[in-house]
């Protein structure tokens, strides 16, 4: 006749382990939650930083830009008054 003393003993032990294991898991899962809680930390640095750089690139492009159609009519006057020079007239 089994021993109900061992059966259970067994069944406690049986069920710390699946707890130990569990509890591994658990601090495994917050482990690389906080990796990625991390990670995603530093891409929204980096979006913040790369959005900055944007608006900082197209204000200048629209300064450049609006420098190139204020100068443009000014080189085709240029450019004219030389091809006229050069032809003669």
């Amino acid at each position: 006749m089994p021993d109900p003393v061992a059966e259970a003993l067994s069944r406690l032990s049986s069920a710390l382990d699946r707890l130990d294991a569990a509890a591994i898991r658990h601090v495994e899962a917050d482990r690389v939650r906080a990796t990625l809680e991390t990670e995603l930390a530093v891409m929204r640095e980096d979006r913040h930083r790369l959005a900055e750089m944007l608006d900082l690139e197209t204000g200048a492009r629209r300064e450049a830009d609006q420098t190139l159609r204020d100068v443009m009519p000014r080189l085709d006057r240029a450019i004219a008054q030389v091809k006229s020079s050069l032809s003669g007239g």
